[in-house]
């Protein structure tokens, strides 16, 4: 090959892999869990989710930063079981979890939550673009309700305005997450 060509060929594969490069940079994607979020708005969501410490119990037994309960635990592989119980939600864990490992680690709590909100998210996703309350409902918003009153709560909070009523705790999660993706 002609030096001179090698040239314009070096530069044509250097612009095609920049190119390449770029398009992943920006896909909807990107180092996002959920398909279509990009990574900052997954982040803020995920910001917004964790309110507590991860070593923290709630009166009602909501476990760790995002407060999961044992039915949700339990509907994502934690637990093998949940039963309701005076104090709130109990469950046994899965084999080689501990309620203690769950509270002392903040990445097994996170991959429970991102396990959590990808199986809610094609369940919800139906109802993007309700109008609740004045506002169009997005993804993110529904998956903050789902979080807090699991995915068959979300259409009752969508289309009833008196469950809103009775649940301003829902409601807060709701306009905390609504409208980030």
């Amino acid at each position: 090959m002609h030096p001179l060509l090698a040239i314009p060929i070096a530069l044509l594969g250097f612009l095609a892999g920049r190119r390449a490069a770029a398009r992943r940079a920006t896909s909807a994607s990107a180092g996002s869990p959920l398909d279509g979020v990009t990574l900052g708005a997954w982040d803020t969501f995920v910001s917004k989710m964790a309110q507590h410490d991860k070593g923290h119990v709630s009166p009602r037994r909501k476990l760790g930063a995002f407060q999961m309960d044992a039915r949700r635990l339990s509907d994502v592989g934690a637990m093998t079981t949940a039963r309701k119980s005076p104090d709130g939600w109990m469950g046994d864990w899965a084999q080689g979890l501990t309620e203690s490992a769950f509270l002392g680690s903040m990445p097994l709590q996170y991959a429970v939550f991102v396990r959590s909100m990808r199986a809610a998210a094609p369940k919800v996703s139906p109802l993007v673009g309700k109008v609740v309350d004045g506002k169009v409902a997005t993804l993110s918003g529904l998956l903050g309700v789902s979080h807090v009153a699991g995915e068959r709560g979300v259409e009752g909070f969508v289309t009833d305005p008196q469950v809103r009523t009775r649940f301003p705790s829902t409601v807060a999660v709701w306009t905390r997450t609504n409208g980030i993706f």
